[in-house]
């Protein structure tokens, strides 16, 4: 999971300039502000993330061509260990440049990752670049009021199951004033500072494109005080930890009863071609509107505050996708029945289902 605060982008500051220092120095490629070139003119960009991983404390991705560096090797390790971790890294990425052609795959460490370590003089410590990270306890550590919030969202997620049809229809609306109140107390309790709050980010819908339904499920978890972003993967979003958890369980359910609604509509006249994007825009508004009627109602200095952790999501979103956030178009070609009944589904919108946590600290593993 990448994570991301105001600490943290001074922590990927130090990194980039230590990364830099290492690529020109040790690896004698040419580094520009946010890419280096290899010998023979390829150009390929330099960019690191925070994450708060369960098995690993840093990683190559080869298919963004990322480091990713643990979150806690910014209180518990020294320069030197940091260094053999991107060396260790870089090597890898080193590897990915001469051989991702090629097409034929090894295990992480295998005969062309030795070889690559061999061509740079790397020690025996930034092979192995293995170190201890404490597993207990990381998880947890300033979570408690977060897993307390969690448990209030179970029990008002129960009312959504009552017989009693306003109680139901009334349960997402709860829930989001519920995590707006959290959001505020918090923004507090850092002394009105969001930046000192953690954000971190995941894929919380797995989609193998962009669809209608995608983008009605962003547009509405926009209103949870998460920052959507539609990645190759599916739907990602980035927030705070509590926020984030809430969000996936809420992606899932959007995405099973946008799915529903959309068979329904369609069955109710087959005949009829019904278009799915004005049907799941209209979704969409007319679910955020039931939402903004309740924070409507919030005091002036609580509505100013949410504009503020507003701003402060997207400097965080744009901070872990390096200022680079995939968005889709809203253009669509108008249908009236279609918005009509998507407009219907919309304000029918309910949540069934528990949210539920998970995870733990371990040792470094790449991808």
């Amino acid at each position: 999971m990448r994570v991301f605060s105001a600490s943290i982008e001074s922590f990927l500051g130090r990194l980039l300039v230590m990364t830099k220092r290492i690529l020109r120095e040790e690896f004698g490629v040419h580094v520009g502000r946010s890419r280096f070139r290899t010998a023979d003119g390829w150009s390929w960009p330099i960019q690191l993330v925070a994450i708060d991983d369960a098995t690993r404390v840093a990683y190559f991705d080869a298919g963004d061509c990322t480091i990713g560096i643990h979150k806690r090797l910014m209180y518990t390790a020294k320069d030197r260990v940091i260094a053999d971790i991107l060396r260790h890294e870089l090597a890898h990425y080193f590897t990915h440049i001469e051989h991702h052609a090629s097409g034929l795959e090894e295990s992480s460490h295998g005969a062309r990752f030795q070889a690559t370590c061999d061509r740079y003089g790397l020690s025996s410590e930034a092979r192995r670049a293995s170190i201890e990270i404490c597993r207990q306890n990381d998880l947890i550590e300033g979570e408690l009021a977060n897993e307390a919030v969690i448990a209030r969202f179970q029990r008002l997620m129960s009312l959504a199951e009552s017989d009693n049809e306003h109680e139901s229809a009334l349960a997402i609306v709860r829930a989001n004033e519920l995590m707006v109140r959290h959001n505020l107390d918090a923004t507090a309790l850092a002394g009105g500072d969001p930046r000192e709050v953690e954000y971190c980010v995941r894929l919380v819908l797995p989609a193998k494109r962009g669809s209608p339904r995608l983008s009605a499920i962003a547009e509405i978890l926009r209103e949870f005080l998460v920052f959507p972003v539609h990645v190759k993967e599916g739907l990602e979003v980035t927030g705070t930890r509590s926020n984030v958890e809430h969000a996936e369980y809420i992606a899932a359910y959007l995405d099973r009863a946008l799915a529903a609604a959309w068979r329904r509509a369609r069955g109710l006249d087959p005949k009829r071609r019904l278009r799915e994007k004005p049907f799941m825009t209209a979704a969409a508004e007319t679910h955020v509107g039931k939402l903004r009627e309740s924070r409507a109602r919030l005091p002036a200095e609580d509505r100013n505050a949410l504009v503020v952790l507003g701003k402060e999501l997207d400097w965080a979103g744009r901070g872990i996708y390096g200022g680079s956030v995939h968005t889709t178009s809203s253009t669509y070609r108008n249908c009236r029945a279609s918005r009509s009944l998507g407009a219907r589904a919309g304000a029918e919108l309910e949540i069934r289902r528990a949210v539920t946590g998970r995870g733990t600290i371990g040792l470094i593993e790449d991808r």
